[in-house]
């Protein structure tokens, strides 16, 4: 059998993008996808582009965020057209809903630096709040409106870029769980899988792109500061007659999919713990009985939970091991891995292919965790 040009290893939004990416520029690759894993980051998540609804204003990320949402513009239509699969794209923006003045202070000041920084966001007053979203609640003070920010259909999303790499001729290696790298000379000479435990798969390069999980393959050059983060999730009916939205409020986010309120998340360092709560459904419910009065009644058809692979700061890791050329991560996105999905596929790809990068990776250089 050929040896592959790279492989990718995790198929979730990230390694489905990267395989994409490298094969569309006529690599051989082969993407080790051990699913599906219960927990799973891009299968549980809501699928926001959100990097200025979320945004702080000394985020380092903030820049590569919002290149992050933006690929999507292009990416989308041309992936819809080429799959046959509708992506569940939204554009038309996201409220944040204040209920106390502390928080419309908040958001008011969010408004003033990301208009400053050039960036279309409005400060709407209850009558306007109402006129976008009529069924929020009346004791509303105001909110936000960052009108290019959205969301996107994270299954969709996957089963197209997987679609696409497909065509592009990857190779999917289904329910095979990496074990091990093979270090030698300074350069990864082999993954051994589950289901190739002793010969192992012979590559030109590695990608590491798999999730919370990543950080547990063997013999890795150095340990990744990669972690679980559980994030619970309910969904309950959206509220009749209530126009499509992405509202956050009252301490989570709701937002419109497929006639359903999908409300989120909790963030719980309990390992690589999958189950739900009720304390954790019990608070989502509040949250959305608060910005959609007419729920008061309403409880979750489904409860699940995923999670995110978190570093110790926060930050991604996107880059070359420091020692070892041919071995690429991809991991640690935490809440900004499907925003970041498909941009972070690109970078891959010129990473691996050694072409001049258009980004500034310096937040998510992971050689700011090694350095001595």
């Amino acid at each position: 059998m050929p040896i592959p040009d790279v492989v990718v290893v995790g198929g979730g939004v990230i390694g489905a993008a990267s395989a994409r990416a490298l094969a569309i520029r006529g690599l051989s690759v082969s993407l080790i996808e051990p699913g599906p894993l219960r927990g799973a980051a891009t299968d549980a998540s809501a699928g926001l582009l959100a990097p200025l609804a979320e945004a702080t204003e000394d985020d380092p990320m903030l820049s590569l965020k919002v290149r992050g949402r933006d690929h999507y513009a292009d990416l989308v239509p041309s992936l819809e057209e080429e799959t046959g699969i509708d992506l569940g794209y939204w554009t038309e923006g996201i409220l944040n809903l204040a209920f106390t003045e502390d928080k419309a202070a908040e958001l008011r000041h969010a408004v003033a630096w990301q208009r400053q920084l050039g960036f279309a966001a409005e400060w709407l007053v209850p009558e306007e709040v109402h006129d976008v979203a009529s069924g929020t609640a009346n004791d509303v003070l105001g909110a936000s409106m960052v009108v290019e920010d959205g969301a996107i259909d994270p299954a969709a999303l996957r089963a197209a870029l997987l679609s696409s790499a497909t065509f592009a001729g990857i190779r999917i290696r289904a329910r095979e769980r990496v074990t091990h790298l093979e270090i030698q000379d300074g350069h990864v000479q082999a993954v051994r899988t589950n289901k190739a435990p002793k010969r192992g798969i012979r590559c030109g390069a590695v990608v590491i792109a798999a999730g919370c999980w990543s950080g547990r393959i063997s013999g890795l050059p150095r340990p990744l500061p990669v972690e679980p983060v559980r994030g619970q999730m309910i969904a309950v009916p959206w509220p009749t007659g209530e126009p499509r939205a992405v509202i956050y409020g009252a301490g989570a986010y709701t937002l419109h999919r497929a006639g359903e309120a999908l409300v989120g998340a909790t963030v719980e360092r309990v390992g690589f713990s999958t189950g739900t709560t009720k304390s954790g459904a019990d608070g989502l419910l509040r949250s959305v009985r608060t910005v959609f009065p007419s729920l008061t009644d309403a409880t979750p058809t489904r409860k699940w939970a995923g999670l995110r692979p978190m570093t110790t700061d926060g930050q991604p890791l996107i880059g070359k091991d420091p020692e070892i050329p041919n071995l690429v991560y991809a991991t640690g996105h935490g809440r900004a891995g499907i925003m970041m999905g498909s941009l972070t596929g690109d970078i891959v790809r010129d990473l691996v292919l050694q072409e001049e990068l258009e980004y500034d990776l310096t937040p998510a250089n992971p050689q700011r965790f090694w350095d001595s």
